[in-house]
This record gives structure tokens, C-alpha cells and sequence, in this order.
């Protein structure tokens, strides 16, 4: 029976870990030092089991890893979303080295943030990608793809679910053809590899001046529920619009209403609608503050009115959390 040990991080990587763990194949499980729900339940499921259990620091990585496998002795090392770069001195030691499970298709989407890139760029189709590690993020050659369709209404944590699922059925195909014998890789063509950063805090911000409607719904889809929504401001006061939908065209001729992020009408009856770039509708569905999350109307609560208009401003660097994301990455 072979032997497999596992590194990870991200809820992305449950459904695989949890099977594996009931399979019999799992020797032991590592995680970052990191007290979060997904570590938390894994470290507990490890305990209950008696499976080994251990957290790693950066610091020593390198060293606790050389020992992890001298300990265990894993035939395989399977990376489901684990945050730091394999010391190269390691690789080798499994016999079947280690192999990553790379939540997006390779080598297109490369980087620790292509999910909240592919949502908010409108990219249709998304995938796992399983691939032999080397010394660089990303890079090796691929050994199994599944593609996986992004349905235009998908949230960031609506693609994180199916994916996590994707990568369950990558998980049961590679471990039979890793035991069978069958899995071919391929190298990974660079003309057309692609990184995709962290976002950062003015990625996170709706521009009314700038983006389209539709741009700006994905925005919303892309932080919604990691960052509790795409952030927009009125008078210094800092909200997250959650959930928007598109609304049609604007049909009067009221040259001031139609200015981009302007109020139109805000009440329970009528609901809330923005005017946006081209004439263009949005309502405003479910928001975000500091006191809690209500329906777009809400906002009447707050003091905003038909006539005050949303606007652009610098997100102070503490203003939203940082995702998990899948890979391997520096915190850099």
C-alpha cells in the first residue's frame, strides 16, 4: 500500500484529505503554524484518527521537513495549497517526490491569486492541474488536468467549493496511476504561462469613474465572502457592497443622475440602485460594514439618499484581510 503524506493549508484541499485519511493511505499531515478553522478541523481529525500531526515554521522549514520524512518515510508527498516553495534538497527524497495540486490550469494561471483574478477578469473556465514539483513555483511538468466551468453567477468561495471537489477527483485518478503505473507528464510550454499576484488593497476597491457595470459586479464576486465584499465609500464612511446585480439601462434624461455611482433611488420598496458607466443599472443586493451585513436598502439607515453619489478613495492597507490562496508562494 503506498505511503502518502501531505502538506496543505486552504479549505481547497478538505475533500481530497479527508478522503485520503479514510483510504488508509495517509501517513502523516503538515500544516503552517496557523490557528484557523481549516486547521483547526484537520488537527483535530488528525488527533481523533491518530494520524501525525505536525505544524511548521518558516523559519525552520527546511530542517523540520528533512526530518518529517526521515520519520514518516512517504512513498509520496501530495501539496494541496501549502504555502511555501519545497527546499530543493527534499524533493527527491520520496521516491515519487512531490507533486502539487495547482487550483487553476497550468501554465496559464501560475501565481498564489489566480481565483480572484480569473473571477474578476470573467474567465469562464477554470481547473485543477496536478503537477511534479521542482525547484520553482509552478513549473513542473503536469501529470493530470480537470477543467472546471465558472458560471458567470459563481462567487470566489462558490469556484473554491468546486474546485476543492475537482481536486478530490485529481486526488483518486493520480493515486490509481501513481500505483498503476499510467501517469505520463508532460513539460509545461512557457509562451503562454501567465503569474497572477496577491491583490493588493486598491485592487479591492470599485472605481465608479472607471468600471463598467458588469466590471464591477465580478469585482464584487471576486471578494465575496474573503473579503465580505468590493469596497466603496460615501463621506469617509467605508462599506463592502457584498451582492449586486446587473439592472438594466437608465431611462430618464436627468444628466446628473447619470453620473457614475450616483444614488438613484434607495429604499425597501424600490431597492437600491447605482447609475454606472453607459447609462447603466446596478442594485445594490446585500452590503457590508463594521455593523454587521443587511440588504442594499439598508443603506437609507446609514443616511444615504437618492442624490449622494459613491466615491473612489485610497483603502488604508489594514482596511481588508489578505484570502488564503492555493500553492506555494513566498509572503511576499
Amino acid at each position: 500500500m503506498m505511503r502518502v503524506a501531505i502538506l496543505c493549508s486552504d479549505r481547497l484541499c478538505l475533500p481530497a484529505v479527508n478522503w485520503i485519511m479514510g483510504s488508509g493511505l495517509a501517513v502523516a499531515i503538515g500544516m503552517p503554524a496557523a490557528a484557523h478553522e481549516t486547521s483547526l478541523l484537520i488537527r483535530s481529525q488528525c488527533q481523533y484518527s491518530g494520524l501525525p500531526f505536525q505544524y511548521f515554521s518558516r523559519k525552520s522549514f527546511a530542517e523540520d521537513l528533512r526530518l518529517w520524512l526521515d520519520a514518516y518515510q512517504p512513498d509520496v508527498v501530495l501539496v494541496k495549497t501549502f504555502p511555501w516553495l519545497i527546499p530543493p534538497a527534499c524533493l527527491n527524497t520520496p521516491p515519487k517526490g512531490f507533486i502539487n495540486f495547482h487550483y487553476a490550469p497550468l501554465p496559464a494561471y501560475r501565481g498564489p491569486s489566480p481565483l480572484f483574478w480569473m473571477v474578476r477578469d470573467q474567465v469562464r473556465q477554470g481547473g485543477v492541474t496536478v503537477h511534479q514539483m521542482d525547484e520553482k513555483f509552478d513549473t513542473g511538468p503536469v501529470i493530470l488536468q480537470q477543467p472546471v466551468l465558472i458560471h458567470p453567477d459563481f462567487t470566489f468561495g462558490m469556484l473554491v467549493s468546486q474546485l476543492a471537489f475537482a481536486g478530490l477527483h485529481c486526488c483518486k485518478a493520480l493515486l490509481q496511476g501513481l500505483a498503476a503505473g499510467t501517469l505520463k507528464q508532460t513539460p509545461q510550454p512557457e509562451h503562454n504561462a501567465g503569474w497572477y499576484h496577491r491583490q493588493g488593497p486598491a485592487d479591492l476597491v470599485i472605481d465608479w469613474e472607471q468600471m463598467s457595470a458588469s466590471s464591477i459586479r465580478s469585482l464584487v464576486l471576486a471578494c465575496n465572502p474573503w473579503n465580505k465584499g468590493a469596497a466603496t465609500s460615501f463621506n469617509n464612511w467605508i462599506f463592502g457592497l457584498t451582492d449586486v446585480s446587473p439592472a438594466g439601462t437608465i431611462d430618464n434624461g436627468n444628466v446628473q443622475s447619470n453620473l457614475p455611482g450616483t444614488i438613484l433611488s434607495v429604499d425597501e420598496k424600490n431597492g437600491v440602485f447605482i447609475s454606472c458607466l453607459q447609462n447603466q443599472l446596478l442594485r445594490i443586493d446585500v452590503i457590508y460594514c463594521e455593523e454587521g451585513f443587511f440588504p442594499g436598502y439598508k443603506l437609507s439607515s446609514f443616511g444615504l439618499k437618492p442624490g449622494h453619489r459613491l466615491g473612489h478613495y485610497t483603502m488604508p492597507a489594514h482596511a481588508f484581510q489578505t484570502p488564503s490562496h492555493p500553492g506555494q508562494y513566498p509572503s511576499t
